[in-house]
């Protein structure tokens, strides 16, 4: 794709405070000739950053490392500066290590800090709230809604956690005063939770919101440099994105491997695709392994800058098994939806003493339209208020934690965790709505997902509903974005993980309190019956389960501890998995099926190793050969205890 060049340089004179520098002890050897490093402009192309960036500061000093942009972490953060809390920042650099300390306590025990170690090859991060507190303007998303945050709480004792670069040959080098390493992956580690990052397309140093570049004209902007006429990637360049590509979703993919098991192996499979002479194939790559990821959460958003056929960015791969079951099932229910149904209002049964609400998105005004349906409904001397999740895709999970708000008056919590950082967080969470009386239902089938699937786990944990139908499709993750190092940019399931109450993943569906007895792929219409609805819900708030099947809520599997796995130490292995039989929604013989755990990627757990007979035997014995000789030690020290004792009295 041929692209003219421009440059939009929109510079202002504010001044950038520096962060406290303590200098090394002694003269440093640099791995490189620093002479060699290379400025490049910084562009400003979030619309809040225009005018805010020095014109003497304005650019960005880096050095070709193998094809590959890497920047000293000094230099890095202040080209960042207008993002992040620069002058809170301590920057320390002792020959082979770099410490910054961010200052947001007086006690400085209870500052977070992170720490690039040259020799161990190794970053590491004293607590998670480092890549929060760091930014100026942390934004959760949900902060204009109706909603209150009032506590948050980690059970997870291990605050402290690394990022091991040695394990995929990714280099640190050495400056004089500083250590540098790739651009994007420091983008990745200290940006990750910004909505504003950092983009280098070998020209210009952009800066740029995700909201705006990824829409409109926004993404020729970000992408604009000499290189979009140039087909042949660089070779270094193409070798480091596949060893970049296990490192992000190692540490940054939200579903994890069968064991905690690396992603190399299966990064691996794309080797001849990923360094291949011709960009296409290069670039098709990405699209390949969004799609054999089977992860309805991760999607292919930009392709990068390097020369590429014109089509490629609409060229499509065909949907795995997991992914494009769950869209036939959806064209299948969509089939028999209410006939002349309006989202969000009010459906009644025929007795006239439940209505049905349904809507298939959460959206930012979703909690507005149900209210005015459920004002209607308590004029009406309705009894009972059923969700209908049916054929809801997820959205905005704020929307629904404003939904909560008309089940309960109380706080309610949500339970999440982050397999980087080994967090296990409850927080409490209070809707400004008011609560409206009624009994709830939550009404769900194996195709609601993501914020379809969380929203009913949520209504389990806090008591405050019942959820009636089938087994939802899942989807625990919210969704982040990742810059890949030839330019792509993907969407991918974050490790913010929406978990149930003992922290087990919903990634894979959560199963209703009550699952309907007729079989959905024979009788998908009566999921839809007002008069079938009727009768299942009256049936249950009487205590009758005819048409029901009541699931038992099953205990966790293994006793909570608090550690972490040896075999993945950014990975908390006492986050437990739910029940890893599969399930299956056909609409035929001949169709695909829905399965509730995808083929290549399973629960976020970590399983115990099993042990040899022989090596079991052999702990008993010595275990007992210890027993004996404590047993045998004890005996001889009360005797020479006793000795003494009589020696005593005789003295006296």
């Amino acid at each position: 794709m041929k692209i003219s060049k421009i440059r939009n340089l929109v510079i202002s004179s504010a001044f950038i405070l520096p962060f406290t520098v303590i200098s090394a002890t002694c003269e440093t050897k640099a791995d490189f000739d620093e002479s060699a490093l290379k400025e490049f402009l910084i562009i400003p192309l979030a619309k809040e950053l225009n005018g805010r960036i020095d014109r003497k500061n304005n650019k960005i000093k880096m050095y070709m490392h193998n094809d590959v942009a890497y920047v000293g972490i000094k230099e890095f953060l202040r080209s960042i500066s207008t993002i992040i809390k620069h002058d809170k920042l301590t920057f320390s650099f002792n020959n082979d290590k770099v410490k910054l300390v961010l200052k947001t306590d007086l006690d400085e025990k209870n500052n977070p800090s992170l720490t690039v170690d040259y020799k161990l090859k190794k970053i590491i991060v004293s607590n998670y709230k480092f890549f929060t507190e760091i930014l100026k303007k942390y934004e959760r998303g949900e902060e204009k809604l109706k909603i209150s945050f009032l506590k948050r709480e980690n059970q997870n004792l291990n605050e402290e956690f690394e990022f091991d670069l040695k394990k995929y040959n990714i280099d640190i080098l050495k400056g004089k005063d500083d250590l540098y390493l790739p651009q994007i992956l420091l983008n990745q580690v200290i940006l990750n939770e910004s909505n504003i990052q950092t983009y280098f397309n070998e020209d210009v140093f952009n800066i740029f919101r995700f909201a705006e570049s990824l829409t409109g004209f926004g993404s020729i902007s970000l992408k604009m440099s000499p290189k979009n006429n140039v087909k042949n990637i660089p070779d270094g360049l193409k070798n480091f994105q596949l060893k970049y590509y296990p490192f992000l979703f190692d540490y940054y993919y939200g579903i994890k491997l069968d064991k905690n098991k690396s992603y190399k192996e299966f990064f691996n499979n794309y080797k001849t695709d990923i360094l291949s002479n011709d960009s296409d194939t290069h670039y098709l790559s990405t699209k390949k392994i969004i799609s054999d990821l089977d992860d309805p959460h991760t999607a292919y958003k930009l392709d990068g800058y390097y020369d590429k056929s014109r089509d490629l960015s609409s060229r499509q791969i065909a949907n795995k098994k997991r992914t494009n079951g769950q869209i036939e099932l959806g064209n299948h229910l969509q089939k028999q939806y209410f006939k002349n149904n309006t989202e969000y209002q009010n459906v009644y049964t025929p007795d006239n003493k439940t209505s049905v609400i349904s809507f298939k998105t959460f959206e930012e005004d979703s909690a507005s339209h149900i209210e005015k349906s459920l004002k209607e409904a308590k004029e009406k001397s309705v009894k009972n208020i059923v969700f209908n999740l049916t054929l809801n895709g997820g959205g905005f999970i704020g929307a629904a934690f404003e939904i909560m708000g008309f089940m309960t008056d109380k706080p309610f919590k949500s339970y999440t965790y982050n397999p980087l950082s080994g967090e296990k967080k409850i927080e409490l969470i209070q809707s400004k709505y008011p609560k409206y009386d009624f009994n709830y239902y939550v009404l769900t089938s194996p195709y609601a997902f993501s914020a379809g699937n969380i929203f009913p786990q949520m209504v389990k944990d806090n008591n405050v509903g019942k959820v009636i139908g089938y087994k939802t499709f899942g989807g625990a993750s919210a969704i982040s974005y990742a810059i890949l190092p030839t330019g792509d940019i993907i969407q991918l399931s974050s490790n913010t993980v929406f978990t149930d109450k003992h922290f087990r993943t919903t990634e894979f569906g959560i199963e209703p309190n009550f699952k309907f007895k007729y079989d959905l792929s024979k009788n998908p219409e009566k999921l839809y019956d007002l008069t079938n609805i009727q009768n299942i819900v009256n049936n249950i708030s009487q205590g009758k389960f005819d048409d029901v099947i009541e699931v038992k809520e099953s205990e966790p599997e293994t006793k909570s501890e608090h550690k972490t796995s040896k075999n993945n130490p950014h990975m908390n292995s006492n986050l437990i998995p739910r029940n890893s039989s599969k399930e299956h929604f056909s609409l035929n013989s001949n169709s695909s099926t829905i399965e509730n755990k995808s083929d290549n990627i399973s629960k976020l757990s970590a399983k115990s190793v099993n042990m040899s007979n022989n090596v079991k035997i052999a702990i008993i014995l010595s275990t007992v050969v210890i027993a004996i000789l404590a047993i045998a030690i004890s005996v001889y020290f009360v005797i020479k205890k006793q000795k003494r004792k009589l020696n005593l009295k005789n003295e006296i």
